[in-house]
């Protein structure tokens, strides 16, 4: 037997402990329920204040039996996405979109892809009024999305 076995642990620290992680716990599901707002949460749902719109389109995206995307831009042709290509907006509508399911709100409602005078690329869905900047993904996501609220023929 060792000198550790004949003393207790000291219950100041594992209480400690217990209250440090207690605490994590509580407040990571306060800012995931949306009871208390975080940095992140709030640059996420504002807007760029000092900047104004280039250009903004409402958009309706509707999957294709053979795997592509189409997408409707208010005032413009139907376009589409083909098979195998759009990984990245592939990605962000189905967050988006399982965000809506978990709300039980259905597709009615279109997605609002902005581009700002600072150069920020932003997409809301009108839905939720959740707000994502598309910048922080890179300019080639950017891009993906200036490309679909441009007409096709003034696309470079």
């Amino acid at each position: 037997m060792s000198a550790l076995d004949d003393k207790p642990f000291p219950k100041a620290p594992l209480i400690g402990a217990f209250v440090l992680v207690g605490a994590s716990l509580f407040m990571v599901g306060a800012a995931r329920l949306g009871l208390i707002e975080t940095p992140a949460s709030a640059a996420a749902t504002a807007a760029p204040s000092s900047a104004s719109q280039v250009i903004s389109r409402d958009m309706r995206f509707h999957d294709l039996d053979d795997g592509g995307i189409r997408v409707e831009v208010v005032g413009q042709p139907d376009r589409a996405v083909a098979p195998g290509t759009g990984g990245f907006l592939r990605g962000i509508l189905r967050s988006m979109v399982r965000d809506r399911r978990a709300r039980g709100l259905g597709p009615e409602a279109a997605f609002r892809v902005t581009e700002w005078s600072d150069g920020t690329v932003t997409i809301e869905d009108l839905a939720t009024a959740h707000v994502l900047t598309l910048n922080a993904f890179g300019p080639t996501n950017r891009q993906a999305f200036i490309d679909l609220m441009r007409a096709p023929e003034t696309q470079a």
